[in-house]
């Protein structure tokens, strides 16, 4: 069996978890998306708060995340392992894969993950689709071409606010598109709204950081160049950088891919310290409330430094 790894789901009894980690040898480290009862052909897509005290499933939750033994797993759900099955009953999700299928990105480096992939989509669910590894960089290029050469569109302005709105971002409106415009992570495709997430390839599963919590020391801004760029569009999003700490993670997709190498990033959050190293914590795994990740270089360039600084103050 492959390991199990970031973005596949499980389902335990009736209840579907989404995998939150790469480490998953003795317990799958997940959180509980989709429980029995609800109107998507009888399931219902849980809150945070709703996952955390539901009953049949609160024995796993441990440290802001479920812990599910191997043995208890009834299914195990594949994105790349699905994505044709679903492709071809798929019209929406068969355009992405082949807008990116014709760039030379193998199908087995692709997939679908979220209620699309345990087939419990509604009429206004979006399309979380997934390039594994190093063809993740290739697809991110050829959607900034596709955009660029009229392929793809930008999403809109009200899907902007939406977006914005959805995930309770702390910084302003401006601060908050400028950065997600160049990412180049989220597009349209005719009229479908699509993510492009990140999830290492199987011989990748053992790099990266700790996938575990810390000992909390305080709330701090880290202003510090970044290293290296590799991991920000990971989850956690891994921001390596000189001085104090190790580096920030962030546990919440609002701030992947916000800061590139050689920039000056800043960030609040919260200091843990994890095998003796520091790390600043953004978005403990759920929003990130008064918490942020930002690049300075990009927000000076952008003519948006001193917005945000009058946020802050």
């Amino acid at each position: 069996m492959k390991p199990i790894r970031l973005r596949d789901f499980i389902r335990v009894g009736d209840c579907y978890f989404s995998v939150v980690g790469y480490k998953n040898q003795e317990k799958v480290k997940c959180f509980l998306r989709y429980v029995p009862g609800g109107s998507r052909s009888g399931f219902k897509k849980l809150s945070h708060d709703e996952a955390i005290a539901y009953p049949l499933t609160k024995k796993y939750y441990s440290g802001g995340v479920f812990l599910v033994p191997l043995c208890d797993i009834s299914e195990i759900y594949k994105p790349e392992e699905r994505i044709c099955e679903i492709a071809r009953e798929d019209a929406e999700v068969r355009k992405i894969v082949e807008f990116f299928n014709q760039t030379g990105i193998p199908l087995n480096e692709m997939g679908v993950t979220g209620s699309r992939l345990i087939g419990l989509q509604s009429s206004e669910s979006d399309v979380d689709f997934i390039i594994y590894g190093k063809w993740w960089f290739k697809g991110r290029e050829m959607l900034r071409k596709g955009i660029k050469r009229g392929k793809l569109q930008e999403p809109s302005e009200d899907v902007w606010e939406f977006i914005y709105k959805k995930r309770n971002v702390s910084l302003p409106f401006d601060v908050f598109k400028a950065h997600e415009r160049r990412k180049y992570h989220r597009a349209m495709i005719s009229s479908t709204y699509f993510d492009l997430l990140y999830a290492r390839d199987y011989n990748e599963l053992s790099q990266g950081f700790p996938e575990k919590s810390g000992k909390k020391i305080e709330k701090a801004v880290v202003i510090a160049k970044l290293t290296d760029d590799k991991l920000i569009f990971d989850y956690p999003a891994y921001y390596p950088v000189d001085g104090e700490v190790k580096a920030v993670l962030s546990f919440t997709h609002t701030y992947v891919g916000q800061v590139f190498r050689g920039e000056t990033l800043e960030a609040r959050g919260i200091i843990e310290e994890i095998d003796g190293e520091k790390y600043l914590i953004v978005g403990t795994r759920r929003e990130a409330d008064d918490e942020y990740v930002v690049s300075l270089d990009f927000l000076e360039c952008s003519g948006l430094l001193n917005e945000f600084r009058r946020w802050k103050s």
